[in-house]
């Protein structure tokens, strides 16, 4: 990649309105996966002070309403950058309960990384004031490690399961065996879905291949779409397989990085 081409990978100027689509959309994702209350998880439980902060302030009703005031400011567009990491601030916390902590983490990082990212321009209180709205909300290196953060989800994923042992399907199986979150008992060495019946070896290489098209198919304009598709499709199957409560809603929410027409009009306009 060449330093024009690295240039225009990173400053290339974002479209408003896919930015405010993706504010709307991730203040609504966080709201839904925010909104239980567990307990905190070890070893965070075991800080000194740490659950009394959790009993007496983190998890009580006047900090979730101060989150879901924040969260609505943060859709409407009202100072989404400050309200942005006011909100990563407050439901860090929220990310080491007993579950969920891997999609949690998930959003907070896209959350993080968005806030960075001048998204107020249409679609905003801050795009009513101002003379008109405005076609770019900056730089697109914020999208970029959001983008950067899905590929790594699936990336090493798929590279920690380039072992023999996962490829004959025996982590699978013993894993049916002894994780209550599995739906589905491999003791017979076959994955049983619906009238299907496969060899747990073979989905087990499936589950890697799968994995390792996602990381990179998002990255290819011409198969971004069938990337998308193929990533909905193994989530469904996968939520029959083991239950991993969020995270492959977060994931398929994280789609949204990819499909968005980022580039701003003006640029599009520019090459033409």
């Amino acid at each position: 990649m060449g330093t024009l081409q690295l240039q225009r990978f990173l400053f290339e100027p974002v479209s408003a309105r896919s930015a405010a689509v993706f504010r709307i959309a991730l203040a609504g994702m966080l709201a839904w996966a925010f909104h239980s209350r567990w307990l905190p998880a070890p070893p965070l439980s075991a800080v000194p002070g740490a659950l009394w902060a959790y009993s007496h302030i983190i998890l009580q009703r006047p900090y979730f309403l101060v989150i879901g005031v924040l969260l609505v400011a943060f859709g409407v567009g009202m100072r989404p950058r400050v309200v942005g990491f006011i909100l990563f601030l407050l439901l860090l916390p929220l990310a080491s309960l007993t579950a969920g902590q891997e999609s949690r983490q998930l959003l907070l990082t896209a959350l993080l990384a968005f806030s960075m990212l001048r998204s107020d321009e249409q679609w905003s209180l801050h795009a009513l004031r101002q003379d008109g709205p405005r076609e770019s909300a900056g730089p697109i290196w914020p999208i970029r490690l959001i983008q950067i953060q899905l590929t790594l989800v699936y990336g090493v994923n798929a590279l920690a399961k380039l072992t023999p042992a996962y490829f004959s399907g025996e982590i699978l199986i013993g894993m049916s065996r002894m994780r209550p979150n599995f739906r589905v008992d491999l003791s017979d060495r076959f994955l049983h879905l619906a009238s299907l019946r496969l060899p747990v070896s073979i989905a087990a290489t499936a589950v890697v291949m799968i994995e390792a098209f996602l990381a990179v198919g998002f990255w290819l304009p011409r198969l971004v779409w069938l990337a998308a598709a193929v990533g909905v499709a193994f989530h469904l199957v996968l939520q029959r397989v083991v239950q991993i409560y969020m995270l492959d809603l977060a994931s398929m929410f994280l789609y949204l990085a990819f499909l968005l027409p980022w580039p701003a009009p003006s640029q599009d306009s520019s090459r033409n």
